[in-house]
């Protein structure tokens, strides 16, 4: 009996040490900002995208405007949203459903528009609200957060904050994903139950 607890107790004790969880599929609509079909955004230069306007996949646009940018003005992979706009500030917004109980963690890339001076993004997501500051070199933010005992549905925003004339934060690869056990978690803890089992039924035949 104590070799089988002591085995127990080890095979449990693997499962807290592995490292336990990773990230799951992003659950948001083109974080990258690459599909925008009904848009056409010049190599080099940018598009300006009004509030109301539904043309990049995914997202909604409120404020005054966004503008699309593509390898240019800041933009950190290929199309990116300068959030300031032509003119701004802009907003983007996204809803998403979560599970209860469950712990996400969000990240995002900020970068500023090289012609603007002080830049930053405000990001809003289940009652968190943070301020994240762009600079000339893309910088990847990331923060988790918890639901509570109901599943749902909630809104992701971002809000330009500062910024000089039409130059911005830029903002690109939003991501946001569940935290999940990773598969070896669930082999070890069947290898140490398996092991338990057998300690159990050796005890039993002696």
């Amino acid at each position: 009996m104590k070799t089988a607890r002591l085995i127990q107790a080890a095979a449990i004790a693997a499962v807290f040490a592995s490292g336990a969880a990773s990230a799951s599929t992003n659950i948001i609509v083109n974080g990258g900002f690459e599909s925008y079909p009904t848009l056409s955004v010049p190599d080099g230069g940018y598009l300006k995208v009004s509030a109301g306007d539904t043309g990049i996949t995914g997202w909604t646009v409120g404020g005054d405007s966004v503008d699309l940018i593509l390898h240019n003005y800041g933009s950190v992979t290929d199309t990116s949203v300068d959030m300031l706009g032509t003119p701004g500030p802009g907003v983007l917004s996204q809803s998403f459903n979560y599970a209860a109980n469950t712990t996400y963690t969000l990240s995002f890339d900020v970068s500023r528009n090289p012609y603007g001076s002080y830049t930053a993004v405000q990001v809003d997501v289940n009652g968190i609200s943070n301020v994240y500051v762009g600079t000339g070199t893309p910088t990847t933010y990331s923060f988790s957060f918890t639901t509570g005992a109901t599943a749902g549905s909630q809104l992701l925003t971002f809000s330009s904050v500062g910024g000089d004339g039409y130059s911005g934060a830029v903002l690109d690869n939003v991501s946001l994903a569940a935290a999940v056990p990773e598969p070896e978690t669930y082999a070890m803890l069947l290898a140490g139950l398996g092991l338990v089992g057998f300690a159990a039924r050796r005890k039993k035949q002696a």
